[in-house]
Parts: C-alpha cells; structure tokens; sequence
C-alpha cells in the first residue's frame, strides 16, 4: 500500500509541476502600467499548453494565435495611436490574464554601465531633492531588468514591475533616462516607457550576443571556448561573491601597517612613492584599483597649535579610510565621498614635527585624497593657525598583503545580454539610450569595431530596422594636463564620435560637466535633455540644432590652418577666458603645442609660434581638457583630432 501511495503523490506532484508550468503566461516585462509602443505592430508574447488558443485584446483590438509545440506564442497588435489607459487581456481555454493602466506612447530602451544606472536618489547635484519632490509625472513610466547574468539567452527576466513616476519611485529612477523621458514627455505629450538594463563597471562585450561578438577577431576563440554549462556559471558565481566576502573582511581588518608602525612619526618611509597633492590612486603602488594603502603627510605646527584641540579639513574618497594623527587613531569613515572634518583632541598636537597618516581602502573607480578645488588644512578651532596639507606626500600600496581582486563575473562576455536584452527582445521600443564606454577606455581603438557590432547586433535581433540608437559621448574626468598629451579616454571619445557615421546614430557630447575625481558626474539633468535634442533630430525628424560644432574639415595656409565645422547654429562662440580654449597645433615632429585660435566666419584659425609649418590640429584631446567653444544654442563643440597617427590603444 505504502508503494502506491509514494506512486500516487509522485504522480500528482508530476501532474502540477506539469500543469503549472503549461499555465497562460506573459513574459515579466509584460505587466500593470506598462506603455506600448504607438505606430508599430507590437509584440506580445509568453506561454502556455501546447495547442491551446490564445487571445490578446487592447483597445478594441483582438490577435489570436495557437500556442506552438515547444509552448511559446506571440500576437503583434496592429497601430495604436498615444493614449490611455487601456486594460489589456489575455486568455485561453482556461485562464485570463488582465493588465490594467496600460498606455501607448514611445518606450526607450536604457542601457550601459553605472552612469546609466546613477539613479536620481544618489544625487544629480545641488537640485537633488528639488527634482525629487517635482516628480510627478503618471504619464512617465519605467521598468528596470532584475540584475542576473547568464552564459545562455534566457527565454525571461526574473521578475520586476512598472513603476509610475512620484517622487518616492523617481529616486530608483536611472536619472539619465528620467531626464530624458521627461524632455520626451513635455515636448511631444505622450506617454513614456523607460525599459532600464544596466550595470556598473560592465564592458561593451558583455552587452553582446555569442554570435555576434565570436566575429570579432579578438574574441573569437574565447568566446567559442566559453564553458556553457548554467550548473558551473552559477559556481563562479557564488565564488566571486565569496570573493567578495573575503575581500571586504581582508580589507577591514588587515593590520600588518599598524604592526609595522607606519602610522607614528618614528617610521622610515624613505623608500614609499613620492605623490604631490591631490593624490590619484592610480600612482599609489596599488595591483590595479583593488586594495588597501598607507599614505602619510609631514607637517610643522606653530607654537601656537601645540597642545590645542584641531580640526583637520580633507577630501577623501574610497570605501573605507581610517585617520591618525601622531599615531593616534582619531577618525574611521565608511566611503567617505567629499570634504570630510576631522577633530583632533587636545594634546595630540606638538610643535614642530607631526604626521598625519590615513589608511584606505579603495575600490574601483573611487580612491582619492585631495581635490585641487578644496582646502586642504589643520588649524586650531578658532583658524587663529593652521598649516596647508598640501605639497608632498608620501604612499605605499604594499604594506597589506595583496587581497583577492576583483571578480567581475557580471562583466564576462555576453553575460549582460544574455539575461538582460535577450529576453526583452521583441519588445516594441523607439529606440536605444546607452551611456557606456568607461569600461573601454584601455581598450578604445578595439571599442571603433565592437560599438557598433554592437548596436548592429541588436538591430538585428529586434527586426525593426534600422531603430535610433543614442549615445553619451564620455565625460571630462581626472586632473587637467598643463600641456597636450596622449590620452586614452580622447582616443575612446573619438571612436564613438566616428560611430555617427553609421545610420540613425545620434550623440550627446558631455565633455564640459564632467567631474575631475569622480567619473560619475551628478549633472545628468544636462545628460537627458543633450540626449533628447538628439532624438529629436534623429527619431522624430525635427529640424533643429541637436549637436554643438563637430569637425568637418582643414585647410593649411601658411603657418595657420582653418578648421571648419558642421552644426554651427546661429554662429560659434565661446564661454568664459579671454579667448578660446582647448586647441593644440603640431608640425611634422608630431609634438603638439598649445594653439591660438580664433574665430573668422564659421571657421576657427588656429596657430602657434611653436610651429612654423603646421599640419595637424587636435581640440579637448585630453582626459579632462580646459575647452570652451560652443555654438550659439550652447551645445558644446566635439573634441576631435585632423591627425591619423598611431594611438596608444592601438
């Protein structure tokens, strides 16, 4: 008896599973308050029983369709004009589905690394709470993809919601893509859906199908070596975020500095790295942006601190930094983000020789001490005396052991489309808005071939032609160089300025409000509406200044060369200084100079008295360029180069 009753509950259990899984579903982008793409055949799509006939009605308009063998169905619901709501319903033989506040309107798909993902509750800059408690946009709706990866395309998304614009949603917002879609809303009053997929510190060849990328000569044999098997991606998985763990506890508790004293002004530290402020991570002796390091500061007080309670005033950033002062700890800070105020007790201070010692601990893309902008200081409370924390300082990335580096599973190939675009597609979108590239930036004479394989691999996929693809152009970061130098984040710049020669392509060029410490910039306000200027133009015809002047052509005469350009406006000009800024000039030597550079018509003559037979000319060649031209609708000029000489990229 006990034999068959085992039977019967397997059965059954058989049965359910079975039934379950053959229930009429939609696919989880599908869902209350979406928005539907006007003007298109639009998709719509999921499972059910094998056989089993499905309808698909929306505002007075029914599909129907059988459901396949392998028990996927898909309906394309004929034109709809914008509007709304509509109640959506779905059924079969034995089940209804409804989705209720349905709109049409135009949906955006969002995407990229973290600056796409920046949402607007992490601060878009002093207007912050401002543009949060303005929200109030229902029209405006967004859906954003669950983080997963995968080393197969995934038939779905895990679950998520559409969320209607208010100031308690908008802070999950992506703050590019709310911007955007609000320029979108108010300019053409239709309703907007936001489709976002990104993830920070994710490359361009994560973002691409095995197909696809496998035709790139570089990736060919790693991307057809790839270990497929889901059992073991979801092994490395678990691994990297053990990793994770290990790292974060490592970094916390490593006490080998302070074992070895580097904190007290008695240690030697002769043979550390000599660093001027501000201190960029990169020179910190580091194995790559992963890790923890010492750095110290000699300073001499005045008679008058000796003894007196202080007050240090600093720029850090990093994930952890701990402060010492004459060996003392007297601060720790958890990703500290800006100036920080540091108390210093009574009688720590002595006159004459002091150090003030931080031990931090860095992350990708963050690490600093020190921004040229901001004081840097100790002083009694009442600022009676203080001594500048500037000039020399001293680091070391090798006292802490070395800690597990970085994993980056979410950044290995196809990975990101795999869970996070394939599944989406075919949903009916307008088009694409990608803001990525920082990821590249070592890489940006391979990014010329992969960005737009990239965007011709989901054209492809999607079927809907050539769909507008918009793009940021990356913004200004880093220190600013006191004379032209090669650059990588120029040479990435340049790849996706070349990428517009590719059909219903458009750019937002963000080289004037980026941010010299942080490569994220808060002003995404700008970001959006640059993007929408180009959609305009680009998705839906306007006829409109939607770029700043871009390079079209040179001409030497004599010791000068002309440089014309392209979406001049009602004229060029300049902001700020005295003249225009950003230029640089180079003979046949190929050494760049500082140019002058003035304006006669639409032109800009450029020259310098470094160079008597000029033949090349570059303009915001550098990381974080000091640029100022613009047209008259004050859209910012492209940097770009008249050279071709070999990059360092290449």
């Amino acid at each position: 008896m006990r034999k068959y009753i085992v039977l019967f509950i397997a059965n059954f259990m058989l049965y359910t599973s079975y039934s379950q899984a053959q229930q009429l579903k939609l696919a989880s982008v599908f869902g209350d308050h979406m928005v539907i793409q006007r003007e298109m055949y639009v998709p719509v799509w999921g499972t059910g029983c094998p056989g089993n006939l499905v309808q698909v009605t929306l505002a007075n308009n029914s599909v129907l369709t059988a459901v396949a063998e392998d028990g996927t169905w898909v309906v394309r619901i004929p034109n709809l004009n914008a509007g709304g709501p509509h109640k959506m319903t779905v059924s079969s033989s034995s089940d209804t589905l409804e989705l209720d506040d349905v709109m049409v309107g135009d949906v955006w798909l969002a995407s990229g690394q973290s600056n796409m993902e920046w949402s607007v509750g992490m601060g878009v800059g002093q207007n912050t709470e401002q543009e949060i408690q303005e929200a109030n946009y229902p029209r405006i709706r967004y859906y954003t993809v669950p983080h997963e990866t995968s080393v197969m395309p995934l038939e779905d998304t895990a679950p998520a919601e559409w969320r209607l614009v208010n100031r308690e949603t908008v802070k999950h917002f992506s703050a590019v893509a709310y911007f955007f879609a609000r320029e979108l809303h108010l300019d053409k009053d239709v309703p907007v859906g936001i489709i976002s997929s990104s993830w920070g510190a994710t490359s361009i060849h994560a973002w691409m199908s095995r197909e696809m990328l496998s035709l790139h000569p570089n990736y060919t044999k790693p991307v057809l070596d790839m270990d497929l098997d889901p059992r073991n991606w979801e092994k490395t998985i678990r691994l990297s975020h053990e990793n994770d763990r290990i790292r974060d506890s490592l970094a916390a508790n490593l006490q080998e500095g302070l074992k070895a004293g580097v904190h007290t002004l008695q240690y030697d530290d002769s043979a550390w790295n000599r660093l001027d402020y501000p201190v960029e991570m990169e020179k910190a002796g580091l194995r790559g942006f992963w890790g923890v390091s010492w750095f110290r500061k000699s300073f001499q007080a005045t008679q008058g601190m000796k003894g007196k309670p202080a007050q240090i005033k600093l720029f850090l950033r990093g994930a952890e930094a701990t402060v010492y002062v004459n060996g003392v700890q007297i601060e720790r800070f958890k990703s500290p983000q800006g100036v920080v105020s540091v108390h210093v007790p009574a009688k720590l201070l002595q006159s004459g020789e002091n150090l003030l010692a931080i031990r931090l601990y860095q992350q990708w893309g963050i690490g600093m001490i020190g921004e040229s902008s901001n004081e840097a200081e100790i002083s009694t409370l009442n600022r009676k005396y203080f001594v500048s924390l500037k000039g020399e300082w001293r680091s070391s990335g090798r006292i802490e052991p070395e800690i597990p580096g970085f994993q980056g599973y979410y950044n290995w190939y196809t990975v990101q489309y795999n869970a996070r675009i394939a599944p989406l597609i075919p949903y009916g979108i307008k088009g694409v808005i990608w803001y990525q590239g920082e990821g590249n930036i070592y890489k940006a004479h391979e990014y010329q071939t992969l960005f737009p394989m990239m965007i011709q691999d989901w054209r492809i996929r999607w079927q809907q032609g050539y769909f507008p693809f918009l793009f940021v152009q990356l913004a200004n970061h880093k220190q600013k160089q006191t004379s032209p130098v090669e650059d990588p984040l120029a040479e990435l710049r340049e790849t996706q300025f070349k990428t517009l020669r590719y059909p219903n392509t458009g750019m937002a060029t963000a080289i004037d409000i980026g941010d010299p410490v942080d490569i994220h910039p808060r002003n995404k306000l700008d970001v959006g509406k640059r993007l929408y200027l180009a959609a305009k133009h680009v998705a839906y015809g306007d006829d409109i200044v939607y770029s700043g002047p871009m390079y079209e052509s040179m001409e030497i005469e004599g010791n000068k060369i002309r440089i014309t350009f392209s979406s001049v406006g009602e004229g060029l000009t300049f902001k700020g200084g005295s003249g225009i800024e950003g230029f640089a000039i180079a003979g046949s030597d190929r050494k760049f100079y500082w140019a002058i550079a003035e304006f006669d018509g639409d032109s800009v003559i450029v020259y310098s008295d470094h160079v008597e037979k000029p033949e090349a000319v570059r303009y915001g060649w550098a990381a974080n360029p000091a640029v100022n031209l613009y047209n008259k609708e004050g859209l910012p000029a492209v940097p770009f180069r008249t050279d071709n000489y070999k990059m360092i990229t290449e």
